[in-house]
């Protein structure tokens, strides 16, 4: 089965998710350049090396023909500009989980990333059958936190120390959002 090499999700006015590819390395390493995205987001080393890149998209390569579960956001010329995905993997029976998110620096703040978390969510309730879906960005990343608002997430509270990252415990701000539909297994 190889239907993850054709998904396609409209976002919308020209943005749409689709499969992480190997040609996405060059945008990977132009994104994260950037410290902001690193220092906002748990697993991503600063400075990102092509090493790292290479890790993540042979990972990305070897879940091709299992559920889709990590995208890359693209603009109109298919430039990769972000990235939404489950965090870790997703076994067969699983009913919750969680995911994370970036954005280029250049696109924040004209409302993009709430509709991309909103495109997302539907999709794993629908597609990957989750019935709760939740994120926890670090206290500190209030954008994070509007987005996940905007997006039809409750905050369910704080998680104290939740993370670890480069020696020092961060707090987190746990937001879910419950599907809409009734599973009952």
């Amino acid at each position: 089965m190889n239907e993850g090499k054709s998904i396609r999700l409209e976002v919308a006015d020209g943005f749409y998710l689709s499969p992480i590819m190997r040609a996405d390395k060059g945008a990977y390493l132009e994104h994260f350049a950037d410290p902001e995205i690193a220092q906002n987001l748990l697993a991503i080393p600063f400075p990102y090396t092509e090493a790292d890149a290479d890790w993540w998209l042979d990972r990305c390569e070897q879940s091709v023909g299992s559920p889709m579960t990590n995208f890359a956001l693209r603009e109109s010329s298919a430039y990769l500009i972000g990235a939404i995905g489950i965090v870790g993997a997703l076994s067969p029976d699983a009913h919750s989980a969680e995911f994370g998110y970036w954005l280029a620096h250049s696109y924040r703040g004209h409302g993009l990333m709430p509709r991309v978390i909103h495109t997302f969510s539907d999709y794993a309730f629908q597609q990957l059958r989750i019935h709760r879906l939740f994120a926890t960005p670090f206290s500190s990343n209030l954008a994070s936190h509007r987005a996940l608002e905007k997006a039809g997430f409750q905050r369910e509270g704080l998680l104290r120390h939740h993370h670890f990252k480069q020696g020092v415990y961060l707090d987190a701000i746990v937001y879910a959002r419950i599907s809409d539909s009734n599973r009952n297994a």
